[in-house]
């Protein structure tokens, strides 16, 4: 029970559940649930199991002006979520902007160590997606990374946080910083802060990538800057170590078109053993309206689109680990980069891959615009199995599967051996196909084995029908006569032939 709630937001275990109320909530007495403690708050945290708050909080102000220049007060989008669980959901953490970040044990949230983190002018962090597992780091941890800005003489920084010892484990100073955005990978192996820069005389914009590489020793951070223009999307591949990146010009002042954007794709060099090498730019497609990146679940498959956009809406399916042929420069890198195929969808708003990463469904939504509402449906290669206009469709979302009991390295090393286990299947194919052929002659020739019984069963009593007529004197040939008028000499001779003419299977889901 919370009145007036307007946002949910489940742990990683699904176990604890957040959920906020724009305004604070009135409680009386004789609440079942709620108590007098969670009386004017917006947050509450609850156990999943037990459907009892477990602690209540009041949205903080943002800091910043709180009216504009007219006198009228400024709207401020709040932060979701406020709260952000790590990956195990044994902590959670709320950050105090510009102040410090207080993390919460569970299940008791009680505030670790009785004190908040204090990290001056912290404006955003991010918990590590999974459990991470730096060299030689045996104690249990999560980490976070955070970043500051630039305040007065001090440079803007990026710090990695050890939970729960508070450890800083690596820093970045930073400088002409205009914003930051901090992108996980999925196994937390790298952090990628993008970081976008203003020129000195603050009239132009570029940005570079700083690439924490979590799992190395000392945790070393490598710089991209081959981008000229901004970063306005960034997606890592799922349990991967590729990325894309979509940059964007700065657009004319009175222009009403948006600048064109380019699409650039990025792998490691190969490396000996399970070394990681440095990161390097694949191609870059430049003269593109993109501004959407969509890998699959599985990774290797990337659908890059235009979204909400009245002037475009591309789809171009990209494949990483193209098994063709590969150019001569990207021998020394861990990809093979190819465009399977381009679609479009006009008025799409949502790209949804399903679990398995096979198809794509990409949808146009009435709660963004009215215009051809429904849904398509592609291969992972963006070929069009399905289009279906709906009029007032609004969502579409795939049924969950469960994770996949291959891990990467033993998927990768059944499509290594493929031939080997292929001949395995096609030997125990055979050996059904063997089984299944004996079954069948095993029941005809049953079938038969029960014919012949009744035709001699009828025979007999035939004979013992015409010796109750006082024919006893009838011999068995003449009884056989009488039997059967085609048989001349009362003796049956069969010839059984079996031929199979073809044969057809069908496996049955």
């Amino acid at each position: 029970m919370h009145p007036g709630v307007n946002l949910v937001d489940f742990s990683p275990d699904e176990k604890y559940l957040t959920t906020w109320s724009h305004a604070p909530m009135q409680v009386d007495e004789n609440n079942p649930i709620l108590s007098l403690e969670e009386d004017g708050k917006n947050y509450i945290i609850w156990d999943i199991a037990t459907g009892k708050p477990l602690r209540s909080f009041i949205t903080l102000d943002l800091p910043g002006p709180t009216n504009d220049a007219e006198g009228n007060p400024i709207k401020k989008k709040i932060q979701w979520p406020a709260f952000k669980w790590s990956a195990d959901a044994k902590y959670v953490a709320r950050m105090n902007p510009g102040q410090s970040i207080s993390v919460y044990e569970l299940p008791r949230m009680n505030l670790m160590k009785k004190t908040s983190i204090k990290i001056e002018g912290v404006m955003d962090f991010e918990w590590c997606p999974s459990n991470p597992q730096r060299d030689n780091r045996k104690e249990y941890e999560q980490l976070f990374c955070y970043w500051t800005p630039e305040m007065g003489s001090n440079p803007a920084k990026v710090g990695l946080m050890s939970i729960p010892s508070e450890e800083i484990v690596r820093t970045r100073n930073l400088f002409n910083v205009s914003d930051a955005k901090l992108h996980w990978q999925s196994e937390s192996a790298f952090v990628c802060v993008k970081v976008d820069r203003h020129s000195k005389s603050k009239k132009s914009m570029a940005t570079n990538l700083e690439i924490f590489r979590v799992r190395e020793k000392g945790v070393p951070v490598e710089v991209v800057d081959e981008l000229k223009d901004t970063v306005i999307n960034f997606a890592w591949e799922p349990k991967g170590d590729r990325f894309v990146l979509i940059t964007a010009g700065e657009v004319p002042q009175g222009s009403a078109v948006p600048p064109k954007t380019s699409v650039s794709f990025f792998c490691p060099e190969k490396a000996k053993g399970n070394a990681v090498g440095n990161f390097k730019l694949i191609r870059t497609i430049d003269k593109k309206n993109n501004n959407a990146i969509h890998w699959s679940p599985n990774g290797r498959f990337v659908v890059v689109a235009t979204v909400l956009s009245q002037q475009s809406f591309d789809l171009d399916f990209w494949d990483f680990d193209f098994e063709g042929e590969r150019d001569e420069k990207d021998k020394d890198l861990t990809a093979n980069l190819q465009l399977m195929g381009t679609a479009d969808h006009y008025g799409v708003t949502d790209i949804e891959w399903d679990p398995s990463g096979r198809f794509v469904a990409t949808s146009a939504s009435s709660w963004k615009h009215r215009m051809e509402n429904g849904y398509h449906l592609y291969s992972f290669a963006g070929h069009v199995l399905r289009e279906e206009p709906l009029e007032g469709f609004k969502q579409f979302t795939w049924r969950p599967r469960p994770d996949r009991l291959l891990s990467k390295e033993e998927m990768k090393n059944v499509r290594k051996n493929l031939r080997e286990y292929s001949r395995q299947f096609d030997e125990a194919d055979l050996a059904k196909r063997s089984t299944a052929d004996r079954a069948v002659i095993e029941g005809r020739r049953r079938q038969l084995d029960e014919w012949l019984a009744w035709r001699e069963k009828t025979t007999q009593d035939l004979l013992d029908d015409r010796r109750d007529q006082g024919l006893d004197d009838v011999s068995e040939e003449q009884s056989a006569l009488l039997i059967d008028d085609a048989e001349e000499d009362g003796k049956v001779v069969e010839e059984i032939f079996e031929e199979i003419l073809e044969e057809s299977e069908e496996i049955i889901e």
